[in-house]
């Protein structure tokens, strides 16, 4: 609604309009202080670090709306539009404010500009059209992650209130005072066309009603903000600007020698970071669209993890600020967080596959709080599944979550002449065949198929046989942080008495954990995958293969490997290489690939509750109809020998790892 000089004269009273700002302001402000000091009751985060990073984080997700376009197009670019638009007409109404204040009020470089004019107008009319498309969705086609909420139409309302009552006014305005700039308002100037017909007193009654509706709406939409889901529209910024800049694969480490406790049982023990995410969630249900958890009927909906736990936060309010205030920490809360907020068995379905934190759009960790709140109830309640205790009882003794001595773990390569560190102190790479490769009878083979294709191309390469220990993931993802730790910083020490250039791994896991979060306790070591060795030693010639099978490829992206380190192009090059047809995509691959079910230590549960999450991956699979399923990761690996042989198509459908499929192809 930009200013003239023409028009002031016929712009309502100002002192009500004054009145109504301070009050508004007074509310919002209000609610505001409120938000901060309950936020402010978690523990303390450094997110100050890399602004540089951060700042540019905000341009391209916020400013640029990079994730909701990468996602749902359509969707996203409704969305988009609307945040655009708002941008855009937030400019209009800093002038609507403005000449309240005074007359020659202006925009430098924008107001009355013929580019500025025409944005105005064109995002007035692109944010309708996206709130019609918003309110189809939400009414007709009822997409499963949406939620319908009186809330969310009212919303949508309010801002179509907006925009129309903006566009009234500004026709108004034309009408009764023209200006030379009125040539660029396209949609306003179509619309005084209409209105010019009407007697002047009608106009001008029109004018004060669009105007001081469009005031109410504004100021009533800035009150409620706080309150409603649209908090993320103020908050987002902040949230994106605050996001984690450490590697996607690095947990946080728990100081275990001066924590009082362990993990996270109540609200006030996460960190202000988390408990800010939970104001930014905009139930849009993107997190929950690609979860595998959730998509095999398990009870985990990432959406209403976060809305619960908001909800939880905001019915502790005002005790949990004075508890704070007064140096405690327990919640004002009858109903406990863990277990009761939130159910245990929503926290042990996740497979800690990261589809939820890429997925949105404001930045919210969703995967961290789980596994918070896991720590909790193993190191501080005890209270697990029982079928992980011997998992956690071999880990402790065997150093392998399997109930096989460690005194066996060199037994799948006693004849392939493999040397082991202890033997020769050096070697170009360290093979770390994680336990899988080590005792699993069909992961065995992937070791071996390993070994072959190193040995073919004359790789200098050495395992630490005996010495090698779990790397301590399954037993970080499942919340026994101590554990972790001490296997961690054994297979540190151990690592540090030998020489070698890189570590080479067939595990994601193993390489997921040693990379990025073996640093954490001064393990820093260069870790790569097996598949970009593979990759590089085809592209260098070192490893001859013909290209000669005819079965149809399809390649599964292991979510360790691909979504927490974006490694994908390597492993499609090497089967590639074997292959005369193009490899074969499923529908979610890549980015959006869907998880096997095994991660997060799920591969030591049983799934109680729904289906197999490796057979709806088996399923997605069989829709291209490959022959051979790929992939680089043993605990995918296992997950589909389950699942094509519940889904009784293992006749049909040959579950190999990479390295399996270029050692058959070998000139």
């Amino acid at each position: 609604m930009s200013p003239s000089h023409q028009w002031y004269g016929i712009l309502p009273g100002w002192v009500p309009f004054y009145a109504l700002i301070l009050v508004a302001v007074a509310l919002f402000a209000r609610r505001a202080a409120f938000l901060v000091r309950l936020m402010l009751i978690g523990k303390p985060a450094a997110r100050w670090d890399h602004v540089s990073a951060r700042l540019l984080s905000v341009l391209v997700n916020v400013l640029g709306q990079a994730r909701l376009l990468r996602g749902d197009f359509w969707p996203g670019l409704m969305h988009a539009t609307i945040f655009w638009g708002f941008c855009i007409l937030t400019l209009g109404t800093i002038e609507f404010f403005g000449t309240g204040v005074t007359e020659a009020f202006y925009l430098p470089l924008l107001s009355n500009t013929p580019a500025y004019l025409i944005l105005q107008d064109a995002f007035s009319l692109g944010v309708i059209a996206a709130i019609a498309y918003a309110m189809f969705r939400r009414l007709v086609t009822k997409p499963r992650r949406l939620t319908l909420s009186i809330e969310g139409l009212f919303i949508l309302l309010m801002i179509l209130g907006l925009m129309v009552t903006d566009l009234a006014a500004d026709a108004s305005r034309i009408v009764l005072a023209p200006a030379p700039s009125d040539h660029w308002q396209f949609a306003g100037r179509a619309l005084a066309s209409v209105l010019a017909g009407l007697p002047r007193g009608a106009v001008e009654a029109l004018f004060q009603v669009a105007w001081w509706s469009h005031a109410v709406l504004l100021l009533g939409f800035l009150v409620y903000l706080p309150y409603s889901k649209h908090l993320h529209v103020m908050a987002a910024p902040f949230n994106v600007f605050f996001g984690p800049q450490t590697p996607k694969g690095r947990f946080p480490t728990a100081d275990l020698e001066n924590a009082e406790s362990f993990g996270v049982g109540t609200i006030a023990e996460f960190t202000w970071k988390d408990l800010f995410d939970l104001y930014n969630c905009t139930e849009c249900g993107r997190c929950t669209s690609g979860c595998p958890a959730n998509i095999s009927g398990k009870e985990l909906d990432p959406k209403w993890l976060i809305l619960n736990l908001r909800e939880h936060l905001q019915e502790g309010g005002q005790g949990l600020i004075s508890k704070a205030g007064n140096g405690g920490n327990e919640t004002a809360h009858e109903v406990p967080m863990v277990g009761g907020a939130i159910k245990d068995n929503v926290l042990w379905a996740c497979t800690t596959c990261r589809w939820c934190v890429d997925a949105c759009p404001v930045f919210i960790e969703h995967v961290p709080k789980i596994v918070d709140m896991r720590r909790w109830l193993v190191l501080t309640e005890s209270r697990f599944p029982a079928e992980l205790q011997p998992t956690f009882r071999n880990l402790e003794t065997n150093g392998n979550p399997f109930q096989l001595s460690w005194q066996t773990r060199t037994d799948w390569a006693k004849d392939l002449g493999v040397k082991v560190m202890s033997d020769v102190n050096e070697a170009e790479y360290l093979y770390w065949v994680g336990c899988y490769g080590s005792f699993d009878e069909r992961n065995k083979k992937v070791a071996r198929a390993f070994v072959k294709l190193l040995q073919s191309a004359g790789v200098d390469f050495a395992i630490l046989g005996n010495e090698e220990k779990c790397t301590g993931e399954p037993a970080r993802r499942l919340g026994h942080e101590y554990l972790y730790q001490t296997l961690a910083q054994g297979n540190i020490e151990t690592l540090k008495r030998y020489r070698f250039q890189t570590i080479v791994t067939a595990c994601p896991h193993c390489f997921n954990t040693i990379r990025n979060e073996y640093p954490d306790f001064d393990g820093r070591f260069k870790v790569i995958h097996h598949s970009e060795l593979l990759d590089e030693l085809v592209a260098s010639g070192r490893l001859r293969v013909t290209r000669n099978r005819s079965e149809r490829i399809t390649y599964h992206d292991a979510c360790n490997l691909g979504r927490y380190n974006d490694v994908y192009e390597e492993p499609r090059r090497v089967l590639a290489s074997t292959s005369r047809g193009a490899l074969l995509e499923m529908s979610l691959n890549r980015k959006k690939g869907f998880c096997c079910g095994g991660g997060g230590g799920r591969a030591w549960m049983e799934e109680n509750e729904g289906r197999r999450v490796s057979q709806v991956r088996v399923e997605q699979a069989m829709e291209v109809k490959p022959d051979i399923l790929a992939s680089a990761c043993p605990f995918c690996l296992t997950m589909f020998e389950d699942g094509v042989k519940s889904k009784e198509v293992a006749d049909k459908i040959k579950t190999r790892d990479i390295a399996e499929v270029l050692a058959e192809s070998l000139e």
